[in-house]
């Protein structure tokens, strides 16, 4: 039987850490109980409060996270960013294969393991046994570099409120990423923005400088009504060396001018 969750009582609505500040709403969605994530004010994760939904997926871009079981078998993936492991728990519960999950800051697993069933996740799959989820405080970089793991799928979704984390953007940052990477694996990151205007800027810089490491990237959309790429919105952008055609793809385009993101251009 699995681990009932701790739904008596209410959490507490505003978390300070050294990253910013945590708050948790509960609230529906969808005609479900539903507790909310916010990182800095921007909804950055959540989970449903039924027990036979506690380890689904809530929002929609994460989902597009299991296109990459369609050409891998993955036994082992890297998640940059755990906030409150919505994707760990339905990868662990969903996949047979083992997971790294690196957050910086060390107030997220403890929420998630008190207040979004992270906890009983590590219950019901026995997960101190057999250690196939592993949590690391640690900055992303730092973990790549004193790390010689590598992996089939790595997932980036390190955000700073709505803020994609650069240095995780960098030429450098992607360089690491790929070296960490079986051969033919995924590269997978969660970016908010769209293919022209204004909020083009950034993701076609990342898009450019994504191309530099890896033969082919993909830009796929999550929600339907962002399937021209026209809107502000959240987008996955998928990177490989083996020819793949994942599903749910917008065009864009990348020209010579877009800037590629280096370290030390990002400190400036």
């Amino acid at each position: 039987m699995p681990h009932q969750g701790k739904k008596a009582g209410k959490p507490p609505e505003r978390i300070e850490t050294e990253y910013g500040y945590i708050l948790i709403e509960d609230t529906t969605s969808r005609g479900e109980e539903v507790r909310l994530y916010r990182h800095n004010g921007a909804y950055s994760s959540g989970t449903f409060l039924r027990d036979e939904m506690k380890y689904e997926i809530l929002f929609d871009y994460p989902k597009k996270y299991e296109e990459a079981f369609r050409f891998l078998d993955v036994r082992s993936a890297l998640m940059i960013g755990g906030a409150a492991y919505q994707y760990p728990k339905y990868y662990i519960s969903h996949h047979a294969g083992s997971m790294d999950v690196v957050e910086i800051d060390p107030m997220a697993e403890i929420i998630a393991r008190e207040w979004f069933f992270l906890e009983d996740l590590y219950q019901d799959f026995d997960l101190y046994r057999t250690g196939r989820l592993n949590c690391i405080t640690a900055d992303a970089r730092d973990y790549l570099a004193s790390t010689e793991k590598t992996y089939d799928v790595i997932f980036n979704d390190a955000f700073a409120g709505a803020i994609p984390v650069t240095a995780l953007a960098t030429l450098e940052a992607v360089t690491a990423i790929r070296e960490h990477l079986t051969e033919g694996g995924i590269y997978m990151s969660n970016i908010i923005g769209s293919s022209v205007g204004q909020a083009s800027t950034f993701m076609k810089a990342m898009i450019a400088t994504t191309k530099k490491m890896f033969r082919y990237v993909h830009v796929l959309y999550t929600n339907p009504e962002d399937r021209n790429g026209l809107y502000r919105g959240n987008y996955m952008i998928m990177a490989t060396d083996q020819k793949i055609e994942p599903a749910d793809k917008i065009r864009y385009h990348v020209s010579r001018y877009d800037p590629i993101l280096t370290d030390a251009s990002i400190s400036r």
